[in-house]
């Protein structure tokens, strides 16, 4: 895992030292960043280390789209089941949702259900490319975090970088407390989501952030 994720791997230990974890995450961005932070903070519940898993945890499932490409209300039911058992080497069961653009409607709606009445040990992280992969009932209930690509490169790369580094630096500073910085949080990833589909000026939204 790039170390570009201590800041957020620390503020995800303070989360989870006070009781501020939220029960469920859409980690979104193009790159595979997303799925290893998320191995790595399954480890840390069980094993109490934020590295990539060595072995097999307990405690931890992993969900991924079908042979046709979908995830559909089968595999929401199977993950519904797997949350509710009470855990015994961590004190949460943590369900990873590979891909969640591939979700059918009728299992987007069964997963909105889990969401806003989940079990208390419960922690449900939704992986996509794009903060609107999810239906909007279902995306406004998530804790959004967003992981930009790790690669550099010249010119524009540069610049996207930049912008990239800005936008996580941002939103890992108010996750620290999400509740109070509910509306800069809505805000921020609203201008990301700008900047990566209608490809603004990207200097101008970052100082109109400041």
């Amino acid at each position: 895992m790039s170390s570009i994720y201590d800041d957020l791997a620390n503020n995800f230990k303070e989360l989870i030292e006070g009781d501020k974890l939220s029960n469920s995450y859409l980690f979104f961005g193009a790159g595979e960043e997303k799925f290893i932070f998320s191995q790595a903070l399954a480890n840390f519940l069980e094993k109490g280390k934020f590295i990539e898993p060595k072995g097999i945890l307990t405690e931890f499932l992993a969900v991924s789209p079908d042979e046709k490409g979908t995830i559909g209300i089968e595999e929401i039911r199977n993950l519904k089941y797997f949350l509710w058992q009470k855990p015994t080497a961590s004190f949460k069961r943590m369900v990873i949702i590979e891909s969640a653009q591939a979700f059918t409607v009728e299992a987007q709606n069964a997963a909105l259900k889990i969401v806003e009445e989940p079990p208390e040990h419960s922690l449900i992280i939704f992986l996509a490319k794009t903060a609107e992969d999810l239906l909007p009932t279902l995306n406004s209930r998530l804790q959004k975090i967003y992981f930009p690509e790790t690669s550099k490169k010249s010119g524009d790369g540069e610049l996207k970088d930049e912008t990239d580094e800005f936008f996580r630096k941002s939103i890992v500073s108010l996750m620290k407390d999400p509740v109070r910085n509910s509306a800069r949080l809505k805000e921020i990833l609203r201008r990301l989501v700008l900047v990566k589909q209608l490809n603004l000026n990207k200097k101008l939204q970052l100082r109109s952030l400041e």
